[in-house]
């Protein structure tokens, strides 16, 4: 298209200065700039469709090679601002481009005549906006919701004494991230689609259970220690009767004592008394 434009552009100056050389300066300027319009309009139209086929790429390359979340919190924050990056570079692929239809249109209405195609490529570029728009969001979530589980996962792997509850909160946000893995993508015309492949989400998600996993061990470990707790409370509390009840058998061996020696010096008392009744 751009070797037609070229070639077109080369005859017509060829014929502008075939006019000049005959004394028509007015007609041929005027006429020159309407050609430049028509370049211009041309470079506009070719710049567009150029324009869709680079958005087209970069949600193709969103679909396919972003998948990834990271490993641990530092990492999935890096894809975060790396993603942002990403979306602000299709934003201003997508303004080009309705910039340079918006310059055909004014091109078109100087020229009085119709555009080569920018009636279809503006519909082009706002479906494959659209879809990169959705996409991009989808994106920004799993992340979101990657960096949130590998920061509390990372807090409570970390920490020595840990309550049941924060357990329960790290598996319940690992159980919403591998949710979230499984669902497709949905474009605003109701078609579906993944991210990478089947293998490339089942890494994904293998990643968050091997943490899952590391949450669990240390669940069951809170479990032993408590369960030891308990049995340790359970020997004191039998050694701590035991010894009562040792302390109340000397207690008894001691009142038995007494009252053997009591009663021994009753008797004493009562054969005094005799003998001195019988003198």
């Amino acid at each position: 298209m751009k070797a037609d434009c070229d070639l077109w552009v080369n005859k017509l100056l060829h014929y502008y200065e075939g006019l000049y050389d005959s004394g028509c300066e007015d007609m041929v300027d005027v006429r020159r700039l309407k050609m430049l319009q028509m370049v211009q309009l041309f470079k506009c139209e070719d710049d567009a469709l150029q324009a869709v086929e680079w958005l087209s790429e970069l949600l193709d390359a969103l679909l396919k090679t972003h998948v990834r979340l990271g490993d641990e919190s530092q990492e999935t924050r890096t894809m975060l601002d790396k993603h942002k990056k990403f979306v602000d570079v299709a934003q201003s692929t997508y303004d080009y481009g309705r910039q340079l239809l918006q310059a055909t249109v004014v091109l078109c209405q100087s020229l009085r005549c119709t555009t080569r195609s920018s009636g279809d490529t503006l519909p082009r570029l706002n479906r494959v906006w659209k879809q990169f728009t959705v996409t991009a969001d989808e994106r920004q979530q799993r992340l979101e919701l990657a960096l949130n589980f590998h920061t509390i996962a990372e807090r409570v792997l970390q920490q020595e004494l840990v309550e049941v509850e924060s357990l329960d909160e790290v598996d319940s946000s690992g159980r919403t991230l591998l949710d979230r893995l499984a669902l497709p993508i949905i474009f605003p015309d109701g078609s579906e689609q993944f991210f990478g492949t089947p293998s490339d989400t089942a890494a994904t998600a293998e990643g968050v259970r091997e943490r899952l996993l590391l949450i669990e061990e240390r669940r069951l470990q809170l479990q032993e220690a408590r369960l030891l707790n308990n049995v340790e409370d359970e020997e004191e509390a039998v050694n701590g009767l035991e010894g009562r009840l040792d302390v109340i058998g000397e207690e008894l061996s001691e009142k038995e004592e007494q009252d053997e020696e009591e009663k021994e010096t009753e008797h004493q008392d009562e054969d005094l008394e005799r003998a001195t009744q019988d003198c």
